[in-house]
């Protein structure tokens, strides 16, 4: 099923829970902590009704339903269901009866699928009127001792048990409003006062501004014209990563989206390695949202890092995170303890948002803190071998989760090493004093290399077992590791005759931006159809792997969305500027990216595989003007469009600024 939701609030229709973003309910690694359910306010079923017609509009965030009712041929019901983008804590649902025709009155009966009682909150009804209902209640257990009991509070329309509409159609408008402890010192005061305001509001006004609120957003997007699954496979990853996110409520992103409690609502890797990129590529303020998230977190991450023995220093980032920021993987996992590439990730991605967005201001204030944090950690936790005279990471899991202790993982020790090496160029930038053993160990830290095969082994000992996605070539893209085409080749080749084919479809997108960087489309043709094959119809439902496993993968989404940009896109970001070599994907008559966000310029670039075209969108005040290096000279961005022969440019703040 498909679901709605608006970053803070979201539900998948017709179930009977619902989910508020950063509330969380068990303790730590023990229960785990995951997110607490809140059954369903607006989840209304019509008896003897049956559905023949739904659609989910991705443009403007609403669900349709359209049913016949069994006792009234030719009537039909029509629902649709929207968690409000602009007005954050509101949900509306509206009914309206069609009946046969004008005079002939329909009566339907009316329940709201609310399902048992919540295991994680101790809720109880209150202020209950003959329109509405209202209930509130506090998590049961904390995710840390000392923690605190997150208070949640709904008001909502109550459903009538039967509804008729006579003298033509007849609509019931249903609201549900949610507040937490999180936001107000009162949230059942709040839910009330704004439920009141919601009732006292026509429909039409308050469906124009939710409107209003997805049509900001989609400003920025990804157009592909001649394939239409294609078309609904990006916007509808765009769509499902968007309804989990926003900019004024920093509880990031999980695996499984806002609507779903899958992989218990934490956020890992996957949201600064794999939906982060595309957030900062086109929607930077939902993309600083995230950052937020894990620099309100630095304490947690320091305490993760002092609970080692011996106490590692800085900030290591928990492989799973939730409220506190503190370790929260079940305990029965050993990746909680051992996956410890997460906090290079996320440096990884601190410094692509610096170069996208340009804010020093930013920079020094929320990135530097986290990026310190990191290097600090990373000083700590190598081990160094007076003999070799080099660092090492030992006892770690890769990207590859096959693999489970192991020494010098490739990826782990080439994400330190960035880390390290950015700590200090932001260091030197802002006049900070850097750790000299940052340097240091940056350039004497062990990268796994195999001379005779001209590849580089996952780890120390690795023998071409089977892995579970990819890990490698994960240096190519995104970390784009300095070396030789053949050397990017070898390891393409050998890693991709050893993932397991039912392991997660973010691999098929990374290998098919490689080749595609290696100049061969048609290799790559294939995986790329193959990173978007676990889109499920009707309504375009990420799963994990093509036979299931955790619903409404957002990951994936995100991995998928830049083998588009990246792959085909060739959008490459880098200290002096953003690269862009565009590629038609198969079948496809053009190819655009919409809002591409580059140091306070929104950019249009497109191509329809003879010409490429660029223009700026919109210039945010203090921006720099852009230029274009074509084989042709240079070129200034303007308003206007810049039409030139399909070839790789390089888009850079201009000299003259």
């Amino acid at each position: 099923m498909a679901s709605v939701g608006n970053g803070y609030l979201a539900t998948i229709v017709g179930t009977n829970t619902q989910y508020i973003s950063g509330v969380f309910n068990g303790l730590n690694t023990r229960d785990p902590s995951h997110r607490a359910r809140i059954p369903a306010t607006l989840a209304i079923t019509v008896a003897e009704s049956t559905p023949y017609a739904c659609a989910l509009d991705l443009q403007n965030g609403i669900y349709y339903r359209r049913s016949t009712v069994s006792k009234y041929p030719g009537a039909y019901v029509e629902q649709k269901w929207y968690v409000h983008r602009t007005l954050r804590n509101v949900a509306v649902h509206v009914l309206t009866l069609h009946p046969a025709s004008s005079s002939a009155p329909i009566t339907v009966s009316l329940s709201n699928n609310a399902g048992s009682p919540s295991s994680d909150f101790n809720f109880t009804a209150t202020n209950t009127t003959n329109t509405q209902t209202a209930m509130n209640g506090y998590i049961l257990v904390p995710e840390e001792p000392g923690s605190p009991h997150v208070h949640v509070a709904l008001s909502y329309s109550k459903t009538p048990a039967t509804f008729t509409g006579t003298n033509g159609n007849a609509t019931w408008v249903a609201y549900s409003v949610a507040y937490t402890s999180l936001e107000e010192q009162d949230p059942v005061a709040a839910a009330h006062t704004q439920y009141v305001d919601m009732t006292q509001a026509a429909e039409q006004d308050v469906e124009a501004a939710h409107k209003q609120g997805w049509a900001q957003l989609w400003v920025s997007g990804i157009e592909v014209g001649g394939d239409l699954h294609l078309a609904q496979a990006i916007n509808s990853s765009l769509y499902y990563i968007l309804s989990s996110v926003r900019d004024d409520w920093h509880y990031s992103l999980s695996p499984g989206g806002l609507a779903s409690n899958g992989y218990n609502g934490h956020s890992f890797w996957d949201v600064e390695t794999w939906m982060f990129p595309s957030l900062a590529l086109l929607y930077q303020d939902l993309a600083s949202s995230v950052l937020q998230y894990r620099f309100d977190r630095i304490p947690g991450a320091q305490a993760k890092a002092k609970s080692y023995t011996p106490p590692y220093a800085g900030a290591m980032f928990p492989w799973e995170s939730a409220f506190t920021g503190q370790e929260v993987c079940p305990s029965s996992a050993p990746t909680g303890q051992l996956e410890q590439h997460i906090s290079g990730d996320i440096a990884y991605a601190v410094r692509l948002y610096w170069l996208l967005s340009g804010d020093d201001a930013w920079m020094k204030s929320i990135g530097w803190p986290i990026v310190q944090g990191v290097a600090e950690f990373y000083t700590s936790r190598v081990v160094y071998n007076a003999t070799s005279r080099l660092y090492s990471i030992n006892g770690v899991i890769p990207p590859d989760e096959y693999a489970v202790n192991v020494n010098n993982s490739v990826y782990t020790n080439v994400v330190a090493v960035y880390s390290l090496q950015f700590a200090t160029q932001v260091a030197n930038h802002f006049q900070q004093p850097a750790d000299p053993k940052w340097s240091e160990i940056a350039s004497s830290m062990i990268i796994p290399f195999d001379t005779k095969q001209q590849i580089h082994p996952e780890f120390e000992g690795y023998h071409g077992q089977t892995i579970k996605q990819a890990d490698v070539v994960l240096l190519g893209f995104p970390l784009a590791l300095n070396m030789s085409q053949t050397v990017l080749r070898n390891d393409l080749e050998y890693y991709s005759a050893r993932t397991d084919s039912n392991g997660p479809a973010m691999t098929y997108g990374i290998h098919a931006v490689l080749w595609l960087q290696l100049g061969e489309a048609q290799n790559a043709a294939s995986l790329f159809e193959r990173s978007y094959a676990n889109i499920q119809a009707p309504f375009c439902v990420w799963t994990e792997t093509p036979q299931g496993g955790t619903t409404n993968f957002i990951t994936g989404a995100g991995g998928f969305l830049q083998a588009v940009w990246a792959g085909y896109g060739g959008v490459r970001i880098a200290q002096d500027g953003v690269t862009v070599d565009m590629t038609l994907p198969e079948g496809t008559s053009l190819f655009a990216l919409r809002g591409v966000q580059y140091v306070g310029s929104d950019l249009y670039l497109a191509t329809d595989g003879v010409s490429l075209s660029m223009r700026i969108l919109s210039v945010g005040q203090g921006a720099p003007s852009l230029s274009v290096h074509t084989s042709q000279g240079t070129h200034t961005l303007t308003t206007d469009i810049l039409k030139i022969q399909n070839e790789r440019v390089q888009i850079v703040v201009s000299e003259t600024h």
